[in-house]
C-alpha cells in the first residue's frame, strides 16, 4: 500500500542524504560531497521556496523521496512563466520497490512545481524510471548539452 507523500523537512536530511547516494551508485561521492548535500537540505528545506521535495515515511526513515529544484528565467514560448522546474532526485529504497512510491511522490512534486508557477518541468530519466515518467506525461527533447568544469570549453 502507498503511503501519502509528505514535504520533506530538514531532519530528513540524513535519509535524503541515503537515498540520493543510492541513486548515484557507481558515482565517487567524497565525504565533502555527502556533508555538503546533507547541510544544504537541513539548511533550505522548508524554509528556501526553490526548494521542494516530498517523501514517503517507512520505519522510522524514509522510503521514497522526490527532489526538485525551481529556476527562473526569460519568459518565453517554452517558459510561458518565466520559471521553470527541475526534478533531481527520485529515489525508492530497495526494500519498499514496486509499491507506487515513486509514482507517489513524483506526482506531489510535479503538482507543487506547477503551483509555485513552473511553466515546464525536466528531468534526466534512468532507464528504469522513464516508463514511469512517460506515463506521467513526460517526453524527450533532444539537444540537450551541458559545459562543466575540466570540460575543455570551460576555462
Amino acid at each position: 500500500m502507498t503511503a501519502t507523500p509528505r514535504p520533506a523537512r530538514p531532519e530528513d536530511a540524513d535519509e535524503l542524504l541515503r537515498l540520493r547516494v543510492a541513486v548515484l551508485d557507481g558515482a565517487e561521492l567524497t565525504d565533502e560531497w555527502r556533508s555538503t548535500f546533507r547541510d544544504d537540505m537541513r539548511a533550505r528545506l522548508g524554509g528556501d521556496p526553490h526548494l521542494l521535495a516530498f517523501v514517503v515515511p517507512a520505519d522510522g526513515g524514509l522510503a521514497a523521496c522526490a527532489i526538485g529544484i525551481v529556476y527562473r528565467g526569460y519568459l518565453g514560448p517554452a517558459y510561458p512563466t518565466g520559471r521553470w522546474g527541475r526534478i533531481h532526485t527520485v529515489a525508492t529504497d530497495p526494500a519498499h520497490r514496486r509499491r507506487g512510491h515513486a509514482r507517489a511522490v513524483t506526482t506531489a512534486l510535479v503538482e507543487a512545481l506547477r503551483d509555485v508557477g513552473c511553466g515546464s518541468i525536466e528531468l534526466r530519466a534512468t532507464e528504469a524510471g522513464a516508463p514511469l515518467y512517460r506515463d506521467l506525461g513526460f517526453g524527450p527533447v533532444d539537444g540537450y548539452m551541458t559545459l562543466r568544469p575540466g570540460d575543455r570549453g570551460w576555462g
